[in-house]
């Protein structure tokens, strides 16, 4: 898959293994060692040598046949690694409180009130990282998108699909601030079309290791996004090509 990866600037292995863990949830040995192209026993002393360091937890797992592997993941530690971007998003919170009339929430429900925050927080957002499009190709407002997302807490990476463009968030700030039950993160999808000018179509991928929002930008939208004006408020689930990053 073509496309741009950041990954947070890493350099050395063992941030790139980190960087690894969090897209994918947890790695054997021998994943680990493919998707950073060294031997594996390279690989087991990263991975050993971040386990010291609370970074890394493993867990034994046993195979139907032949002798058990250990599964590795990011430790509670190793969360904290990545921003999280709480004082941003805490600082327009209490903007927009302090701007609520009475009437803007007369007749809502406990959610409804939280849902009119995140999405004036969302405006905000969008208002505050906000970049000139004009002159800039579709793949160009991807990349810039995909930036303001990791200025916002977020992990993020895209690439150039057959239909256009995908943006995979791994450390999505929204899914922090709402209930399980909301996967459709309409809000992130309303910030993104709003900084992108373009259609956003959202899908939440869930594994047993791992989850990531992924956002898919068409190149040619169909009919129904540009009838739509191509709504931010809109979230509809599509499908697309699943399996998670190793080698990105």
């Amino acid at each position: 898959m073509a496309g741009r990866y950041p990954v947070l600037s890493m350099q050395t292995s063992k941030q790139q293994l980190i960087a690894l863990l969090k897209r994918t949830g947890s790695v054997t040995v021998e994943e680990a060692a493919g998707a950073l192209s060294v031997a594996s026993m390279t690989a087991r002393q990263h991975l050993v040598g971040l386990e010291r360091d609370g970074i890394v937890q493993s867990e034994k797992v046993r195979r139907a046949m032949g002798r058990p592997h250990y599964l590795y993941s990011l430790t509670a530690k190793g969360q904290e690694m990545f921003p999280q971007r709480y004082d941003l998003f805490a600082s327009i919170l209490l903007d927009e409180i302090g701007k609520l009339r009475s009437a803007d929430l007369e007749g809502l429900e406990e959610n409804e009130k939280r849902s009119l925050l995140i999405m004036r927080t969302t405006d905000q957002l969008a208002e505050r990282y906000s970049y000139n499009i004009e002159g800039r190709t579709l793949e160009q407002r991807v990349s810039a998108v995909s930036d303001v997302l990791h200025l916002i807490g977020g992990f993020a990476e895209w690439c150039i699909t057959e239909d256009g463009f995908e943006i995979r968030d791994y450390n999505c700030c929204f899914a922090r601030l709402v209930s399980e039950q909301q996967s459709d993160c309409q809000w992130h999808v309303r910030l993104l079309t709003r900084l992108l000018d373009w259609p956003v179509r959202h899908e939440l991928t869930h594994s047993e290791r791992t989850e990531c929002c992924r956002y898919f930008v068409a190149s040619n939208p169909d009919p129904y996004d540009e009838a739509d004006g191509f709504d931010a408020n809109a979230t509809r689930r599509t499908s697309g090509k699943e399996g998670l990053l190793l080698n990105a």
